[in-house]
C-alpha cells in the first residue's frame, strides 16, 4: 500500500505540473496538447524516414498489409473467442479461473526498466509499421508523436483521417493491421534469440519461499530439489503432484544439491486437510515446447503475471542475464499487447478492421453500428476479466 500511495501522490503532482505548466506558457503553441488525463506531443521529424523506407519497398509494404489482414482477422477472432471463455470461467467457477486482464505499469506490475524499454519498442515497432504501409498506398501522415495517458505512455503516427476514410477499404484493412502484425514479428525475433541464448538445465529448484512456512529459512533460493521422501524431482509438476497428497504434520526428507533436511509440515489455507511446505518450484521450460503456438499463448500469460519464463537457477545464459531480460519482456509485451489490440472494438485496431470487413458487404454506417456494438461487447468482457486482479 506504501508504494501504492507513493505512485499516485508522484502521479497527481505530475498531472497538477501538466496543468500548471500549461496554463502559465500555453504548451499547445510548443505542439503539446494538454486535455484530462492526455498528454501529446506532435512534431514532424521522423516523416522523411517514413516516406523514404516506404517508397523504396512499396510493394513489399503492401505485401506486408497484406499477411497483417489474414494473420490479424485469425488473431482478432481467437481474441476474441478467448476473452468469452475466460469471462464464462470467471463467471461460473472464480475459483479455478485463471488471471484475467492485467495492467502493464512499469516499476508495479511489470519491471521497471525492462518495462519502458519494452513498451518503448512495442510502441515505435506499431506507430512506424502504420506509418510505412500509409505512405506506401500515397496516404499523408500528418504527424509522429509521443503521449501519455493517464499512467500508460504512447506513441503514434497520425493519419490524414479523411484521406484514410476515403481510402478503398482492403488499403485500410492493411493499415490497421500493420501495426499489430509488426508486434508480433518482433515477439518472434526476441523469441528466437532467447532459444538460442538460454539453455534449460535439468531439474526442479527453489524459487521463492513464502515467511512463516515451514521451508522459510531451511530451504534457500536457488536449491535444487533432488528428492522428496524418495519420490525424484524431475519437472515442477512432480513437487505439486507430491504435495497433494500430503497431510499436516508429516515429515518430509528434502534432498538438495547443498543438504538434506527434514521438515514438518503443516496446513495449507486452501485445505486444512492438506499439507504445505511454503515453497514454490521452478524449473526450466524446453525449447521444444515453444514449437506449440497454445503453448507459446500460456507462456505469455505466466510471464505477464510475474512467473519467470527464463530465470537463472535453472538455465544457462550466453547472454548477460540483463539483456536476457530485457529480451523477454520485449517478448511478452510485443505480443500479449500485439494480441490484445486485435480485439474486436474501436478504438483498437481490430476494430477498425472488424468494420472495414462488414462494410465490404453492406455500407458505412452498417459498418460502424456493429464495430460500436462489438466494441461495448468487448468492454463488458474486459471488465469481467479484471476481476481476478481485485480478489
Amino acid at each position: 500500500m506504501t508504494w501504492l500511495a507513493l505512485a499516485l501522490a508522484f502521479l497527481a503532482g505530475f498531472w497538477l505540473a501538466i496543468f500548471a505548466l500549461n496554463r502559465r506558457y500555453n504548451l499547445k503553441k510548443r505542439n503539446f496538447e494538454v486535455g484530462p488525463g492526455i498528454l501529446m506531443w506532435r512534431t514532424k521529424r521522423g516523416l522523411n524516414f517514413i516516406d523514404n523506407t516506404a517508397k523504396a519497398h512499396k510493394n513489399g509494404w503492401r505485401i506486408f498489409g497484406n499477411a497483417a489482414v489474414v494473420v490479424g482477422s485469425a488473431f482478432m477472432v481467437f481474441m476474441l473467442v478467448n476473452l468469452i471463455l475466460n469471462a464464462a470461467l470467471i463467471i461460473t467457477r472464480p475459483a479455478v479461473a485463471p488471471p484475467g486482464v492485467r495492467l502493464v505499469i512499469p516499476g508495479l506490475t511489470i519491471p521497471l526498466w525492462e518495462g519502458l524499454i519494452a513498451i518503448l519498442s512495442v510502441l515505435l515497432v506499431h506507430e512506424f509499421a502504420h506509418g510505412f504501409v500509409l505512405r506506401a498506398h500515397n496516404l499523408p501522415v500528418k504527424s509522429v508523436g509521443a503521449m501519455a495517458f493517464v499512467v500508460i505512455p504512447g506513441a503514434f503516427v497520425e493519419p490524414d483521417e479523411k484521406r484514410l476514410k476515403k481510402a478503398p477499404i482492403m488499403q485500410r484493412l492493411r493499415v490497421y493491421g500493420a501495426g499489430s502484425f509488426a508486434n508480433v514479428l518482433l515477439a518472434l525475433l526476441c523469441l528466437s534469440i532467447l532459444l538460442v541464448a538460454v539453455a534449460p538445465r535439468p531439474g526442479v529448484y527453489v524459487w521463492e519461499t513464502a515467511e512463516n512456512t515451514p521451508a522459510y529459512g531451511v530451504l534457500q533460493p536457488g536449491m535444487r530439489l533432488f528428492s522428496i521422501n524418495g519420490v525424484q524431482m524431475n519437472e515442477w509438476e512432480d513437487f505439486h503432484n507430491f504435495m497433494d497428497n500430503t497431510h499436516p504434520g508429516e515429515n518430509l526428507t528434502i534432498v538438495t544439491n547443498e543438504n538434506t533436511f527434514t521438515i514438518t509440515i503443516t496446513s495449507s489455507e486452501e485445505n486444512e486437510n492438506q499439507g504445505y511446505l511454503g515453497l514454490v518450484p521452478i524449473s526450466a521450460i524446453s525449447r521444444s515446447d515453444f514449437i506449440n503456438p497454445l503453448f507459446t499463448l500460456a507462456a505469455i500469460g505466466w510471464g505477464i503475471t510475474g512467473y519467470p519464463i527464463f530465470h537463472p537457477y535453472c538455465n544457462t545464459a550466453y547472454l548477460p542475464w540483463p539483456i536476457i531480460s530485457l529480451l523477454t519482456w520485449m517478448f511478452l509485451l510485443n505480443f500479449a499487447i500485439g494480441l490484445f489490440n486485435m480485439l474486436p472494438a474501436i478504438p483498437l485496431d481490430g476494430g477498425y478492421i472488424l468494420e472495414g470487413f462488414v462494410e465490404k458487404r453492406t455500407s458505412a454506417k452498417t459498418a460502424r453500428r456493429v464495430a460500436l456494438g462489438f466494441s461495448f461487447f468487448v468492454l463488458a468482457l474486459i471488465v469481467v476479466s479484471f476481476l481476478p486482479s481485485l480478489w
